[in-house]
């Protein structure tokens, strides 16, 4: 195999010494923070919100206006919340958050009321969802991302040779007149999604099979341990021809990335992808598939940021006739006393919803017990996995206060096993709205600073509310971190 220099500066990132890998390098720190293992990250994405009655625990007692704080382990399962209650057997690996506020959101509809746009709360709240940023705006046309979102953004910086940044798997969202995405590599451009498990599995294993001595074919787990040391040989011996060209500063930024090399060698080649099986169970469920199939990727570190954007079912799959529609029919009735869309409040369109959550519940620790099911190092992967389910909704009636955010996994940073309530103490961007609680980029600092990433802010690190009290969205919520 043989790089040019060119190629080979343009491949690990060291165009003009500028940035001297600095992915490695915030890898290389995670590692160094704790154990050996890396940290991954799932972004388990489900549309239209949640019933808060479905979600809610009373365990937390009444007082609202402090921080409340309940360990979950000692609870019942009938203590849980009725969406809930499929996680149960795992609630020592969970972090059940409510009163995230999607403040970017409610910025952004603000500044919309002023200037015009699309001020769909659906589309809105899609493109915010994982960028907290404002969306980007287009005259005539339905809004879209307006930034690079925190799993691409997260992927960029655990990218490396053999490993790929980050995936995107599930199904197109289609609240309105044409889908919208959740994911993007930048502004207004939407993240490749793959809705085939076959499709994605071919992905991941399938862009190459060199043949074997019997005419068979090597997997890709095989091909990469190959190809991964005599690539990194190379990058050396170019190193060693490159350093006498540099300055005293570039020769010593060259050393620190000759070290992270090496570092990335050894991760490439340690016991922790000896538990690799490249096959994939292609049965059952398609949500199924894709939850093995993650696990499979992060087991082989064949990347470290997966997201998944969940279906909208057809309502017989939950248990509701064939006629109906959840967000025609369900979403807009949910909530006594904050219906929306002139709907009026129903029990039956309160208990859908409420199934619905629990069906994304099913399927989300189907994910966790796989992750549970890889041993590594002195826990399992999940122990290594930071799991965020967020919606783009905080209720499906479009609230964007008070919303439910659950965590799983992630123990070595976050205190896991505890359901915790954060106030609503903060004026709104909007008029006329409820008080509002942290904003949900908070909770991605402490997601980025758990990947051993340095990041204080993500997206709108400022936002105002509609009394002119200014909004300091930046910094992690340090009451979830275990150090």
């Amino acid at each position: 195999m043989k790089l040019d220099r060119r190629q080979l500066m343009k491949a690990i990132g060291l165009s003009g010494l500028g940035g001297v890998g600095m992915s490695a390098l915030h890898d290389r720190r995670a590692q160094a923070s704790g154990s050996a293992e890396p940290m991954r990250v799932v972004f388990f994405v489900t549309p239209h919100g949640h019933v808060p009655n479905a979600w809610r625990m009373p365990v937390l007692g009444p007082n609202t206006d402090v921080y409340t704080e309940h360990a979950l382990g000692p609870l019942a399962q009938s203590d849980f919340g009725t969406m809930l209650r499929p996680l149960y057997p795992l609630r020592q690996h969970l972090i059940a958050i409510e009163g995230l506020t999607r403040t970017s959101v409610l910025a952004n509809l603000a500044q919309v009321a002023k200037t015009g746009g699309d001020n769909n709360n659906h589309n809105v709240a899609v493109s915010d969802l994982l960028t907290c940023e404002a969306a980007l705006q287009r005259y005539g046309l339905i809004c879209t991302g307006g930034a690079r979102s925190l799993d691409q953004e997260l992927g960029l910086r655990t990218g490396a040779p053999g490993r790929f940044g980050s995936r995107v798997y599930g199904f197109d969202y289609t609240p309105n007149a044409s889908p919208t995405p959740f994911s993007f590599l930048g502004p207004g451009q939407a993240s490749p999604i793959v809705s085939s498990p076959t499709a994605a599995l071919q992905d991941l294993l399938g862009y190459y099979k060199a043949p074997t001595e019997d005419g068979g074919a090597l997997s890709r787990d095989k091909r990469l341990a190959e190809l991964r040391p005599s690539v990194l040989d190379l990058v050396a011996r170019e190193y060693q021809a490159l350093a006498p060209q540099l300055s005293h500063e570039g020769r010593e930024r060259l050393a620190n990335h000759q070290q992270l090399i090496r570092d990335l060698e050894q991760s490439l080649t340690s016991n922790r992808v000896a538990h690799c099986d490249p096959s994939v169970d292609t049965t059952g469920h398609t949500i199924t598939q894709f939850m093995r199939l993650i696990r499979m990727a992060f087991a082989c570190d064949l990347t470290r940021v997966a997201t998944f954007v969940a279906p909208v079912p057809e309502c017989p799959e939950f248990g509701y006739p064939a006629d109906a529609a959840v967000h025609s029919h369900f979403a807009h009735a949910s909530i006594a006393g904050a219906t929306s869309c002139g709907q009026a409040y129903s029990p039956v369109a309160e208990q859908a919803m409420t199934d619905l959550s629990t069906w994304y519940a099913n399927h989300l620790a189907t994910l966790l017990r796989e992750l549970d099911s890889v041993v590594e190092g002195s826990g399992t992967l999940l122990d290594r996995t930071v799991v965020v389910w967020v919606s783009e909704l905080a209720t499906p009636t479009h609230e964007h206060h008070n919303g439910f955010t659950l965590m799983a996994g992630g123990r070595d940073f976050f205190k896991t096993g505890s359901y915790v309530r954060y106030p609503e103490s903060l004026p709104s961007p909007l008029a006329n709205m409820p008080r509002t609680g942290p904003a949900l980029s908070k909770l991605y600092v402490s997601v980025m600073q758990a990947m051993g990433q340095p990041d204080t802010s993500f997206g709108m690190s400022r936002a105002t509310a509609h009394d002119g009290t200014a909004l300091w969205l930046d910094g992690p919520l340090k009451e979830l971190h275990r150090v």
